[in-house]
């Protein structure tokens, strides 16, 4: 009967005077007179099971051990032959997409636009790349300081970002208005000038 109370009792918690307790309980005797017999008798079978409880942890680790191994032999020896098996194919070369999709980007970004008679007098240029123009937009807001204290991503036009973008602008929403003032440079017709194409009234934005 010790035992079993043993058994479902928490180890860290349990001592000698729970247990003969626990025993007066549940035969409903007083075990006071034999106290030192019946805790050494407690003790003893503690320390038995902790024993037991031991060397079935250290089995269990030997097994498990033993296991791991087993798996970790049988892994190298698909290694092995996967790789005996795929040195006579021949190796696939890699196409390089992402880098030729990034050094489009690239280019792209950085050819120069025909601007809008309106972007023209704002930034004093005719043509430049798309990341020129937002970063000249940007100075001039930093410089003037025109963005909302209140809601930083709204921009307060002056009289010179108003002819472009109105009286306020959602930072979200500037490079939406300023593609309406970019024209590509390969869409000017042979005969024309790209400053008459910027100026002509079927251009403005």
């Amino acid at each position: 009967m010790i035992d079993a109370i043993l058994s479902v009792s928490n180890p860290d918690e349990v001592s000698a005077k729970r247990i003969r307790k626990a025993l007066q309980e549940l035969f409903a005797t007083n075990l006071e007179t034999q106290r030192k017999k019946v805790n050494m008798l407690i003790i003893e079978r503690f320390n038995k099971m902790q024993d037991d409880r031991l060397q079935i942890s250290q089995a269990e680790l030997l097994k498990r051990d033993a296991a791991q191994a087993r798996d970790l032999q049988n892994r190298l020896k698909e290694g092995s032959k996967r790789a005996r098996s795929e040195s006579g194919k021949p190796k696939k070369v890699k196409k390089r997409t992402r880098q030729s999709d990034s050094s489009n980007n690239n280019s792209l970004a950085q050819r120069k636009l025909q601007l809008s008679p309106e972007l023209q007098q704002f930034l004093g240029e005719k043509q430049l790349a798309r990341t020129q123009v937002v970063k000249k937009v940007w100075d001039h807001i930093k410089e003037h300081d025109l963005q909302n204290p209140e809601d930083r991503r709204e921009i307060i036009c002056d009289d010179a970002m108003s002819q472009i973008f109105g009286p306020k602008v959602s930072m979200f929403a500037m490079n939406k208005v300023l593609s309406k003032h970019l024209i590509k440079v390969d869409d000017t017709p042979p005969n024309e000038k790209p400053s008459d194409l910027a100026s002509s009234p079927g251009n403005e934005s």
